[in-house]
């Protein structure tokens, strides 16, 4: 499921939820005679597991990534849970049909308060405006100080907008790709100055791309560093290996590499 569109708006949707969905609803009867009590305790624990995660991304969670974070890189983990129709994989991507009741029911509510916000934010600001314009002029017949006055009170206002919209972060964030990137290795401060400098599009690109290259090196030690992978701007490389390396032996992979790093150490 992708609840939200690609959008600024989107943008700060996802943010706006993000800080409103603390929790979802449980019911213990749905658990105690639902299809999950054939599992294992194991399987239980980690549909919990998937359940946090799910709902703390808005519903927006790759296979890939659920295989990679919760079961590390053993995608059969979770065939259990999948051959009891606990949840389901669309299109690539995760789908627990309570959660996104909830998600899509809190959208639709988010969605109308904040037209209704918008609207009467919009109505007294008019209002003002048109006040203020008023007794402006009335005061400036007798004081020719009063309009400068009024101006420097308007920007006063502005500024106050603009310093209030500089708390909506938009994703990907910084927290978006460390964590996706999934190598905490180096001066986390010292990569995110560095983020902070990529513009927003570019940002976009390279959580996509940071996806399938994190697929393609599931051996962490063989993954560059975070803060080298953006200043190499390594997103702009190929990934060649991609859906066929989950049939590789990984045991073997591992011992090649290693008998190459042996044999040239100066590479």
């Amino acid at each position: 499921m992708r609840p939200l569109d690609e959008t600024k708006s989107g943008f700060f949707n996802y943010t706006h939820m993000a800080k409103e969905l603390p929790f979802f609803k449980f019911e213990p009867n749905q658990w105690e005679n639902g299809n999950i009590q054939i599992n294992t305790r194991e399987d239980k624990g980690l549909f919990i597991d998937l359940c946090s995660m799910y709902w703390s991304r808005l519903g927006d969670v790759p296979f890939k990534l659920a295989v990679q974070k919760l079961c590390n890189g053993n995608a059969d983990a979770f065939d259990s849970l999948l051959d009891s129709n606990i949840f389901a994989v669309i299109d690539d991507m995760i789908c627990i049909d309570f959660l996104n009741e909830q998600l899509l029911g809190f959208e639709e509510n988010s969605k109308v308060k904040s037209k209704n916000a918008r609207d009467g934010w919009i109505k007294r600001r008019l209002e003002g405006k048109s006040k203020a314009i008023s007794s402006n002029r009335n005061a400036s017949a007798s004081n020719p100080q009063s309009e400068k006055h009024a101006i420097r009170e308007e920007k006063i206002r502005e500024d106050k907008i603009r310093e209030d919209n500089t708390d909506i972060i938009l994703y990907p964030s910084f927290e978006d790709f460390w964590d996706e990137y999934n190598k905490k290795s180096g001066n986390k401060k010292d990569c995110e100055k560095k983020w902070n400098k990529i513009d927003q599009k570019t940002k976009e690109k390279i959580i996509d791309h940071v996806k399938d290259y994190v697929t393609s090196t599931p051996e962490v030690s063989f993954r560059k560093n975070p803060e080298t992978y953006i200043n190499q701007e390594h997103w702009n490389n190929e990934i060649l290996i991609k859906e066929n390396y989950k049939n590789l032996d990984h045991g073997k992979l591992k011992e090649l590499a290693y008998s190459i790093k042996d044999q040239y150490p100066n590479m």
